[in-house]
């Protein structure tokens, strides 16, 4: 057996390291500054990449992955936390690109990266965003004095969310800003933005915390100015601001007003919530695991309202599992290649979250969803 098990990680190996752990200037993301290595192919000496993990929960992972290794350019890569797939496929660039994955708060020993093909990838740059940290930077209260918004923790700053991102110029940094949220309800977004960058003026942003879109089209001026948004006590574990369009936009001075953690949970803003939705299941679209989320915080659900349709991929064996936590509503929704609008019955039932997932494992493509809420 112990031969056995030598030989075993001859054949497979792994480049694990953690050592060289730092903050970045935000204190949020952890950057592994001796992190990366060639993974795959035969050019590559390593078959995987390991990345030991605190004991807390991941909200995203980011990475840089060029294919400027080998004779091919075919290039595919899965990223795990332990045995559980957080990306099941991502086509590396020969030029290189700097991704950003959002995870939904798994906890695990260590961030794996592994080839899907016999192709060899570049990974380097990798940073672990956690939620559930302590907050260690001081509440700014400058504005609270001209606020009349009700209880509230006050405006946080987050000097570390910024920079140019998208585009061409600006790619090598992703296209997104994520910042850990605290455990309170927001009340407001506000953001500094330009469009100074490259030769176009197209810089389009939106903005979300989680699933919940707070501003799904930002047009961003050459000049530059001041945005801010009302958000209706949101809870989340992340703010994202992202691109729209492929332009180069330049953000700082983010900053997050919270509410008070004491004034207990949001309600929701009116009777109705949306979600864009997206493509899961399946190999081109994440698998068994990917789903799509919508926080409910606690209110009764009249309907489920969404668009779907199953022709992507080979196959037309599309269904969808929907469930309010862990009560099943719909155990196998039959999604026609064509697609078509679905009603789900939400039977009053309560919950933190609505679950739409794959029942088998092919890809369908979700829009436009609309939950609606029982009367209060």
């Amino acid at each position: 057996m112990r031969r056995l098990f030598i030989g075993l990680l001859i054949i497979i190996p792994t480049l694990a390291f953690g050592q060289d752990i730092r903050r970045d200037s935000s204190g949020d993301w952890t950057l592994f500054n001796a992190g990366g290595g060639c993974i795959g192919g035969s050019s590559c000496k390593e078959r995987r990449l390991r990345v030991p993990l605190e004991d807390r929960p991941v909200i995203a992972v980011r990475f840089h992955a060029h294919d400027q290794v080998g004779e091919k350019a075919e290039g595919v890569i899965r990223v795990k936390i332990d045995g559980s797939t957080v990306r099941g496929s991502i086509d590396i660039p020969r030029r290189g690109e700097t991704f950003t994955i959002e995870v939904d708060e798994l906890r695990g020993r260590y961030l794996v990266f592994e080839p899907v093909n016999d192709d060899e990838v570049q990974i380097s740059e990798i940073a672990v965003l956690y939620g559930g940290k302590v907050m260690t930077g001081r509440i700014d209260r400058r504005d609270d004095r001209r606020d009349d918004r009700g209880p509230r923790g006050g405006w946080r700053p987050y000097p570390g969310a910024k920079g140019c991102i998208g585009g061409d110029d600006c790619g090598r940094n992703g296209d997104r800003i994520t910042v850990a949220l605290d455990d309170a309800p927001v009340l407001g977004v506000r953001f500094y933005a330009h469009d100074a960058i490259g030769q176009r003026a197209d810089g389009r942003l939106r903005v979300r915390i989680d699933d919940t879109t707070i501003n799904s089209y930002i047009d961003v001026q050459r000049a530059g100015k001041r945005h801010e948004f009302d958000v209706e006590n949101v809870y989340g574990s992340r703010l994202v601001i992202e691109t729209a369009t492929d332009d180069e936009v330049d953000i700082k001075d983010v900053e997050v007003l919270y509410g008070s953690r004491r004034s207990g949970g949001p309600r929701g803003g009116g009777r109705e919530v949306t979600h864009e939705g997206g493509c899961i299941g399946g190999d081109d679209c994440g698998g068994n695991r990917a789903r799509i989320r919508i926080p409910i915080y606690g209110r009764a659900v009249n309907s489920i309202r969404f668009y779907a349709r199953d022709d992507i991929g080979t196959r037309a064996g599309g269904e969808l599992r929907i469930r309010i936590d862990d009560e099943i509503i719909e155990y196998a929704l039959d999604i026609p290649r064509e697609g078509r609008t679905f009603t789900v019955d939400g039977k009053g039932l309560e919950g933190d979250y609505i679950f739409i997932e794959p029942a088998e494992d092919d890809e369908v493509d979700v829009k436009d969803v609309r939950v609606r809420f029982e009367e209060d």
